[in-house]
């Protein structure tokens, strides 16, 4: 049977029509990530955003703020500034942070062949993450939590935890615990995470970055500019692209952020093993995985929120007699009988 020109045409038609709706669905995300990172780079912008986060749970927030006064009171951590939006973080910050390190070296060894071999593609991964993927990795899963609990007992610490709580001001969802593995991409070009950006979960937040081996250049270190630095250094790039017809985009080069004068505030996380810092990639522009051939670097993560985001699944039950770690981790798919059976996909620097 004969087929007809119209109907030869109808998957071409539809595949157009589904074609533009993604891109104006795309357009439309976009512009509104925008209109986001604007306001909250801006007194007035972060204010109004704040109070319509209070607005959609005014009785959680409450709660949490009332329980960090509380907590504060004994177990306060003041290593980041307000201003800056950071701070150092060594093993003498912390108590037992050597354990957690070589806990960390142990689940390395135990997964390098894995790694080696690249990542595979996940069903529904777009080619972006994929892309990334084969420069940055997430090791962590579930289960190697639920393994060597010791690593979120490091998370909800009264250091750890009271490093987050004096900055946040709020007892904080601990969202995510990880291991990210950075090695070199093919190519000289710069992508993704390699360009400075900030993050785009909640108005603000605190991540550890802590060096698993000692980090030089060649291993590409975690790369940041202090919050109010960062904030200076966005309105300029943002007003020349403007003024160029240039698009908004979320990365910024490094000969953006030169232009308007803010190499010299550039600090990098080079040292040795157990060296690290504390930051709210929220404020702070930041970039990482620049990895020289031949080099790697691998660094423990930690992240708090201010707003419940899709993370890891702990163990709620090892906690609740500790209530304030327990409020840290209620929102934990784990505590609501669900499983992640892989990492986060959203990767940090």
């Amino acid at each position: 049977m004969a087929v007809s020109a119209a109907a030869k045409a109808a998957p071409t038609l539809a595949g157009r029509l589904i074609t533009s709706v993604l891109k104006v669905r795309n357009d439309v995300r976009r512009r509104r990530a925008d209109l986001y990172y604007r306001m909250r780079s801006t007194e007035r912008g972060f204010a109004m955003l704040r109070a319509a986060e209070y607005m959609r749970s005014p009785r959680e927030i409450a709660r949490r703020r009332a329980a960090a006064l509380g907590y504060n009171a004994t177990h306060a951590n003041p290593v980041m500034t307000a201003q800056g939006g950071w701070g150092p973080v060594s093993p003498g910050t912390f108590d037992g942070l050597d354990q957690v390190l070589a806990t960390c070296r142990t689940i390395f060894d135990e997964k390098y062949a894995e790694l080696e071999r690249g990542p595979e593609r996940r069903i529904g991964e777009s080619k972006a993450t994929m892309g990334k993927r084969q420069f940055l990795r997430n090791i962590l899963m579930d289960d190697d939590l639920r393994r060597h609990p010791e690593l979120v007992d490091f998370a909800l610490s009264d250091e750890a935890l009271g490093i987050a709580t004096s900055y946040l001001g709020s007892i904080p969802y601990l969202n995510r615990i990880d291991m990210l593995y950075s090695t070199p991409r093919p190519g000289e070009d710069l992508v993704k995470s390699q360009l400075f950006h900030v993050d785009p979960e909640g108005l603000t937040q605190v991540k550890f970055f802590i060096n698993v081996f000692d980090v030089g250049d060649a291993e590409g270190p975690f790369t940041f500019i202090p919050a109010d630095a960062s904030a200076r250094i966005l309105r300029e790039v943002r007003r020349l692209r403007r003024e160029k017809g240039l698009p908004h985009v979320g990365r910024y080069t490094d000969e953006e952020v030169a232009a308007v004068g803010g190499t010299g505030a550039i600090v990098s996380l080079k040292g040795p093993r157990g060296s690290g810092v504390s930051i709210d990639t929220s404020k702070c522009l930041h970039l990482g995985s620049r990895v020289a051939p031949g080099a790697f670097r691998l660094v423990f993560y930690v992240q708090y929120c201010t707003t419940s985001e899709n993370g890891n699944a702990f163990d709620l039950d090892r906690y609740r007699e500790r209530p304030v770690q327990a409020l840290a981790i209620a929102h934990s798919v784990h505590a609501t009988g669900g499983r992640l059976k892989h990492a986060p996909r959203r990767m940090a620097g």
